[in-house]
């Protein structure tokens, strides 16, 4: 063989090579997070090891912010990284009307078995652009009607309908004769099957998994990843993409309990994920990816294995208007009881605060308490989440944690990666590149 012919050789060989198929990918969004977040939570689960699995896996490359304004970042940064083009008019697709395909329909159609699982709603931006080319102002009860279009293989998370119609009568119908296996709640599945719809519902103001009130339902996203790994796993390979919504949402409203317990479930889900790849390490790659960043979270100091891990915003709002209780017990709910010392400026200002409360007048608000807490119907509602927020802010600036903001952005956020083909995404690249690059591990470039 001449030397042009042996260049030749080398340059197809690499060529197949830089782009060879990964048999089983596995994606795990946890939008919302940045490096911070991820430290924080290291740092004060260290006692439990609540990021242990998350420390097996190397920070890989960055995901570079989005170039231009949008009106919803956090739906330019999905469609971005999972369409290659990122806008924000539509979920899965383009202002323009334009239908681009998703990674997950690409997998579909190279014989790949598919699962897309969510712990929040399975029509959102982030699972709907796997399927949907929906304009943004229609809804998520619109995009559920790409539901049976998708022709996924494990499809799990909440689904909203139109009020005049239940996923039952509809979606779950449609579904069944598609040939899925429908299951209403998690402690009603059965064995997997090779085509199974889970459904689940959060009643309002129990979104956060720790508001669940069974343990079923609390850890559902682990059963749920469980479930897909079995019912996934073939000869051919398979796609699955897992969506631990309720971290974005914990960031937005600034909430460092719920975010701690949100991180440390999503870490528990991804020691299942772990357990399937160490069984086929050569065959399967790993994928945790943060698209943006919500509330701009910084570490101010170094937080302790103490720092207090309480409820949720809404918990305590209903707890405080359940019973009445004394300044310092209502302190002490809040885990600041003793961070402020008699007659400081702050401790006044909060005492101010607590006994100048107004009426709660948010409708929606306050049928949300009375599904959380049991409160009588038309029982006068005290609006105490200016003080809430007042205590956490400084409770947190107090023990080393720092909210910037109550937005999405874009910014530098982390891509950790492990198994075959994890080096393709490392460095620094935007998100339409990580589309790219996770199209190539996929195997449809």
């Amino acid at each position: 063989m001449n030397r042009a012919a042996c260049f030749v050789f080398a340059l197809f060989f690499s060529s197949v090579a830089a782009f060879a198929e990964t048999k089983n990918v596995i994606v795990l969004f946890i939008n919302g997070a940045n490096q911070a977040q991820l430290e924080f939570a290291r740092l004060v689960g260290e006692e439990i090891a609540g990021m242990s699995n998350t420390a097996a896996l190397p920070v890989q490359g960055t995901l570079l912010p989005l170039a231009g304004d949008f009106r919803n970042p956090a739906v330019a940064a999905v469609n971005g990284a999972l369409l290659g083009r990122a806008e924000d008019g539509a979920v899965g697709g383009l202002s323009s009307g334009e239908e681009l395909d998703s990674v997950a329909t690409l997998a579909r159609l190279r014989g790949k078995r598919v699962g897309i699982v969510s712990d929040g709603k399975l029509t959102g931006p982030l699972p709907g652009a796997f399927y949907a080319h929906e304009p943004l102002e229609n809804g998520a009860a619109a995009v559920a009607n790409w539901l049976p279009l998708c022709d996924f293989n494990f499809l799990a998370g909440e689904v909203e309908v139109s009020p005049e119609e239940s996923a039952e009568d509809r979606i779950g119908g449609v579904m069944a004769q598609l040939g899925y296996r429908n299951v209403l709640e998690l402690k009603n599945l059965s064995p997997p099957a090779t085509r199974l719809f889970i459904r689940h519902r959060d009643l309002p103001g129990k979104c956060y998994a720790q508001e669940r009130s069974s343990r079923e339902e609390r850890d559902r996203m682990i059963d749920y990843v469980d479930a897909a790994l079995k019912c996934l796993d073939n000869r051919s390979g398979f796609f699955l993409a897992a969506d631990f919504s309720n971290i974005g949402r914990a960031g937005v409203e600034n909430d460092s309990s719920m975010l701690l317990r949100e991180l440390w479930l999503y870490d528990r889900a991804l020691g299942e994920v772990l357990r399937f790849f160490k069984e086929n390490p050569e065959d399967t790659l790993v994928i945790v990816a943060s698209l943006y960043d919500a509330g701009e979270f910084q570490l101010s100091g170094e937080p302790g294995a103490d720092f207090p891990v309480g409820p949720s915003r809404t918990a305590l709002l209903a707890e405080l208007n359940r019973s009445s209780l004394s300044f310092d017990k209502a302190l002490e709910l809040l885990g600041a009881g003793e961070l402020f010392a008699p007659g400081a400026v702050e401790l006044k200002l909060l005492h101010r605060l607590y006994f100048h409360v107004p009426r709660l007048e948010d409708a929606e608000v306050a049928a949300a308490l009375h599904h959380f807490s049991g409160i009588a119907s038309g029982s006068e509602l005290r609006d105490y989440r200016e003080w809430i927020d007042e205590v956490l802010r400084l409770r947190d600036r107090h023990l080393g944690a720092r909210w910037e903001s109550k937005r999405v952005v874009t910014s530098l956020t982390p891509v950790l990666a492990i198994g075959q083909g994890a080096e393709v995404f490392g460095g620094e690249y935007t998100l339409e590149e990580f589309s790219s690059r996770l199209r190539e591990a996929v195997g449809i470039l």
